[in-house]
């Protein structure tokens, strides 16, 4: 098969080849910056976080020639509000959109706003401006976006290269397993992006899978025979995700520009199968299997190669370390918002330790008991506190509290029991939330603190 047939058709990769060694590059230059974003993706669906054997070769080498962080939480396990964070920086409470929107009327699950949202980025409920790729652009880079955009249902003016759509497309362009694969045709793009690129790049390659509904090219499916037919066409399309993210560091590479790439590869939130309150659709729960997400970051001049850094991060991260990266200034004259550090020099620091809490800002698909809640969670190094003000009956629900060293899978709720530690815990989040103007979350942890 020629690289031309290779292209259109979307095969996979043979198994990664070691990736070439670092090359110096000019301080004036400004680096590429690549944004691999997932949709729904849990940890154990990558290989290099060692949790399921699973087959991503392509994403396992990128981990090995970069940083892989063990910890990274989503500050709302929801697609729309998690986005808005990785642009802006700032949690949810801060930039306001916290639920989905869509061009057409939604469903009526509670994650998903009930009337027709044209243009998020120009509503004044949201904040959406201060955003990373604005920024990037009016500093001269050339923007593309590609794929799930999930933040209206057009360009919001500052990409110039624009393949985006909202959210709800099949997976198949046509007749499943007789047309192009989505992922496939979004990579085929990606690639085309890169091979044209003349100029300092940032561009987003945003898959919808492995969102439902699933249904991979059959070949991805081989290796995930006597599992359920659910979990197989998961990981199934996590290993197809994986042989188009072999693609874009490929055709990076061909054009030497590879090392000259900050590249991310994250997701929005990851999905659970369990039982849990409040979700509908496995998300928008503080739970670990929804809200603790694979964080993958490459860029040999600052992210030192077979990192694993245990300490947690946040998507709100992502912006700072993008401009910091890019030595593009975030302030644009009104008071910055973000509540990210740069990662970069979190590593530099080498000091991998829990030096802040990570909190957690959901809402829910369903009611728990028949109220709907805003829910606050603290996640610290041992602990995790989960705090929900109802707007009905809160006495049903009074907090859940896991031990994280001892109880990963979160079945154990110590609220209860651990009366001294729910306090420290809830003072650290109310603390947390005069320090960041979430009122939520100040009034949640004083009450339980009381």
């Amino acid at each position: 098969m020629n690289r031309r047939q290779f292209l259109s058709t979307g095969a996979a990769v043979p198994a990664a080849a070691p990736l070439a060694a670092p090359t110096a590059r000019a301080a004036s230059q400004p680096p590429n910056v690549l944004l691999i974003l997932f949709d729904k993706c849990r940890t154990d669906a990558i290989g290099a976080y060692d949790e399921r054997p699973v087959h991503t070769p392509h994403i396992d080498q990128l981990a090995r020639s970069g940083v892989r962080f063990a910890n990274c939480y989503t500050p709302q396990a929801l697609c729309g509000p998690a986005r808005a964070s990785i642009l802006t920086g700032a949690y949810p409470h801060t930039h306001g959109l916290r639920r989905n929107v869509y061009p057409y009327d939604p469903s009526r699950l509670n994650s998903n706003y009930p009337e027709f949202v044209p243009d998020p980025f120009r509503d004044p409920r949201f904040r959406l401006w201060d955003n990373f790729p604005f920024l990037l652009n009016n500093a001269g880079y050339a923007t593309g976006y590609i794929g799930k955009w999930h933040l209206g249902p057009a360009n919001p003016g500052f990409f110039d290269y624009w393949k985006g759509f909202n959210s709800g497309l099949r997976h198949w362009i046509g007749e499943p397993h007789n047309s192009r694969y989505r992922p496939d045709v979004h990579t085929d793009e990606a690639v085309r992006f890169v091979e044209r690129a003349d100029q300092p790049f940032f561009l987003c390659v945003s898959h919808y899978s492995p969102h439902e509904p699933l249904d991979p090219p059959r070949q991805y499916l081989e290796r995930y025979q006597g599992m359920d037919a659910e979990h197989a066409c998961y990981y199934g399309s996590v290993t197809n995700l994986d042989a188009n993210v072999g693609r874009l560091v490929e055709a990076l590479d061909r054009k030497k520009l590879l090392d000259d790439t900050l590249v991310v590869l994250t997701t929005e939130h990851g999905r659970t199968w369990r039982p849990r309150p409040g979700t509908a659709e496995g998300m928008c729960v503080a739970y670990e299997e929804s809200s603790r997400i694979p964080l993958i970051v490459r860029y040999p001049s600052r992210f030192p190669a077979g990192m694993v850094w245990q300490s947690g991060v946040s998507l709100v991260d992502l912006m700072p370390t993008i401009l910091a990266t890019c030595n593009v200034n975030p302030h644009t004259g009104a008071p910055p918002a973000h509540h990210g550090q740069d990662l970069a020099g979190l590593v530099r620091s080498g000091e991998d330790r829990w030096t802040r809490p990570l909190v957690m800002q959901n809402l829910p698909q369903h009611g728990i008991d028949g109220s709907y809640y805003d829910e606050r969670a603290l996640r610290t190094e041992r602990y995790k506190l989960i705090l929900r003000k109802f707007d009905a009956r809160p006495e049903f629900r009074p907090g859940e509290l896991y031990d994280m060293t001892a109880d990963r899978v979160e079945t154990r709720n110590l609220y209860t029991a651990s009366r001294d530690t729910v306090r420290t815990l809830a003072l650290e989040l109310a603390a947390w939330g005069r320090a960041h103007g979430d009122s939520v979350a100040e009034r949640l942890g004083e009450a339980a603190a009381a």
